[in-house]
């Protein structure tokens, strides 16, 4: 038997999750931006608790690297580094963007980066057809109007004040995927094992 914890605190949401032989089987999920450092170790044993799983029975731990929250990032991935250090289990690091894709349809994923830019990443499974990277705005609406097959994912509500038309285009956002199914797939691409574990810093795409 295998528990594997599943960390996120890239953007708004703090996201722990709990999976036993690959299958996620309980999580703990809301929108707590900026306030994630008070409350992710609470939640991570709270969530051992209420499934009677003792620390020493995670087998391995993902964690969400970034882009996202210069902050929130850092405080998932601490945490990760801790517990993967301190049991000498495995460490999986994926982009914060590819759990956000739809795992059904080609997905242009999004963050707000601030600034009238996005943070953007392209997937088709687990194909990247867009390496993350930084966009402006305009040039993320003029990808999603030129990609009108492919679903548009994430918290977007930033994009509506760029003249992107929300009732144009609800019927093609994703805004509550399935971030910790997608964070165990994520653990098949390649180079998301860890080697270095103390080594390891998140990914920030802009300074």
């Amino acid at each position: 038997m295998k528990y594997s914890l599943l960390l996120d605190t890239s953007n708004k949401l703090l996201v722990v999750g709990l999976a036993k032989n690959d299958e996620v089987i309980d999580s703990i999920i809301y929108e707590c931006f900026q306030r994630q450092s008070e409350f992710m170790i609470l939640k991570i044993e709270e969530i051992l608790k209420r499934n009677n799983v003792e620390p020493k029975e995670i087998g391995e731990i993902v964690v969400t690297l970034g882009p996202g929250s210069y902050t929130g990032i850092r405080i998932a991935l601490t945490i990760a580094k801790i517990y993967s250090y301190t049991l000498n289990i495995p460490l999986y690091a994926i982009s914060s963007l590819y759990i956000l894709k739809d795992k059904n349809n080609p997905s242009i994923c999004l963050m707000n980066a601030r600034s009238k830019r996005s943070y953007i990443g392209v997937y088709e499974n687990n194909k990247v057809l867009l390496k993350d990277q930084v966009m402006k705005n305009e040039d993320v609406i003029e990808y999603i109007a030129s990609h009108k097959d492919y679903k548009v994912c994430g918290d977007i509500e930033y994009l509506f004040d760029s003249n992107f038309n929300l009732e144009n285009n609800k019927d093609e956002i994703v805004l509550n995927p399935d971030l910790l199914n997608n964070m165990l797939e994520g653990k098949t691409l390649e180079n998301s094992r860890v080697e270095n574990i103390l080594s390891l810093k998140a990914i920030y795409l802009k300074d």
